[in-house]
């Protein structure tokens, strides 16, 4: 097995690091590690001193820098989410691209913990106690290590790591609950971090009974094609929890939720009644949009010689890769999008483009396309493309886009 380590210099990573060169050769194991260029020159320190214990250690390193504050502007998301996403989006890709088993992460016991009050504080369910785990191709081995055990190996051992001076500071709410509230909390309590963590097993051992009883009863509720029977609804213990969560994802608020529950709870169905994507039948719930299928962007790649031999179904698109570029900005349209469509001269608005599709609300709302440059738009997925991504005679490399659907298993 051959695991990428995330390394960004710090404590904690570099405590992963150095155990893994400890225990295992370096062939086993590589490092990834990402330049957020949020810091200026400290940014480019860190970048320098992995490198630099990566060649020390004869270990194969990986880096990228990333524009992320550009990056989370486009997006409209916090520097914090973009940081995620940036990082993450390229693991895949390396996993891929070198064929590493799994990529491991150096959060330990103290972040489980803040994870934990943190979604305490924006409210959740068992899902957001049980605290982190293992995904698929995402390895935390240090889950079990407080902070402080880190900081005394790290020490005793007289091994360098990169501060990161924004951890001090308050301006995240997990540097607030680091450097503010578990203090206060381990004054209390000074095993504070590891009772968490036991309550955690506990908390993961109760969503797993929940979860086996919720299957049972979607499974004894749900009618062929998806709709939700409201007698067998009615009928099954914990009927509200078991409509929250098969509605989950569906995008129906909390406003039009407590609304359902309240027409069902008194017994007056009336045909008709719509909250949000759930439409009220005579005897059923129908789920009209979300919730039940999940969506991905699908990308290939293909030969130049095969693009006139490809015969392209509905929902396919064909754009030239060299011109679309590896960064895209992928979005819902907005009012302002526009386009030249591929075989025409002029620009033509989105919104115009959409309504000549014969497409509900919701689906026109949902419609996704690629930026290329502020409200310029490279595609209209799956359905147009700009004139500037087209493939033409000088097209090098060419990538087919369609997106693919699931059904999502609770």
């Amino acid at each position: 097995m051959k695991v990428l380590l995330a390394v960004s210099g710090g404590i904690d990573s570099m405590y992963m690091a150095n155990r893994a060169s400890e225990f295992f050769p370096g062939a086993c194991f590589a490092v990834a590690h990402c330049n957020f260029s949020l810091r200026g020159a400290d940014s480019d320190g860190d970048e320098t001193f992995v490198r630099e214990w990566c060649r020390e250690h004869g270990v194969e390193c990986h880096v990228r820098r990333f524009d992320t504050l550009a990056y989370a502007t486009r997006q409209g998301i916090s520097t914090e989410m973009a940081a995620r996403d940036l990082r993450y989006s390229w693991f895949r890709e390396l996993l891929s691209e070198f064929g590493y088993d799994a990529v491991a992460v150096a959060h330990n016991a103290n972040d489980n913990a803040e994870t934990l009050v943190l979604n305490l504080l924006r409210g959740t369910g068992l899902k957001g106690i049980r605290g982190m785990g293992e995904h698929s191709g995402i390895l935390r081995p240090l889950l079990g290590v407080e902070r402080s055990e880190i900081e005394t190996w790290m020490t005793s051992h007289g091994l360098a790591w990169r501060e990161d001076r924004t951890n001090s500071e308050n301006i995240y709410k997990r540097n607030i609950l680091r450097n503010e509230v578990f203090p206060q909390f381990e004054k209390i309590n000074p095993s504070f971090v590891r009772t968490l963590g036991e309550d955690m097993v506990r908390f993961a051992q109760a969503d797993d009974i929940v979860e086996d009883y919720f299957l049972e009863a979607r499974d004894a509720v749900l009618l062929p094609g998806g709709d939700v029977s409201i007698r067998g609804l009615l009928g099954v213990k914990h009927w509200e929890y078991v409509l929250w969560r098969i509605l989950d994802g569906s995008g129906i608020g909390k406003v039009e939720y407590d609304s359902l529950v309240r027409l069902l709870r008194s017994g007056k169905q009336t045909a008709g009644k719509r909250f949000g994507p759930v439409a009220v039948g005579s005897d059923r719930l129908k789920i009209l949009c979300g919730g039940a299928v999940e969506r991905r962007l699908v990308r290939e790649f293909i030969p130049r010689n095969a693009v006139e031999t490809l015969k392209q179904p509905d929902g396919y698109l064909i754009a030239g890769a060299d011109k679309l570029g590896s960064d895209w900005t992928l979005r819902r349209w907005k009012s302002g999008d526009w386009m030249v469509p591929y075989g025409m001269k002029g620009r033509r608005k989105v919104s115009d483009i959409l309504n000549e599709y014969k497409m509900t609300p919701d689906e026109k709302a949902a419609v996704e396309v690629i930026e290329l440059d502020g409200s310029h738009v490279a595609a209209l997925l799956c359905r147009r493309i700009d004139e500037a991504v087209k493939v033409d005679e000088n097209t090098k490399h060419i990538i087919r886009l369609h997106y693919e659907e699931n059904k999502v298993q609770d």
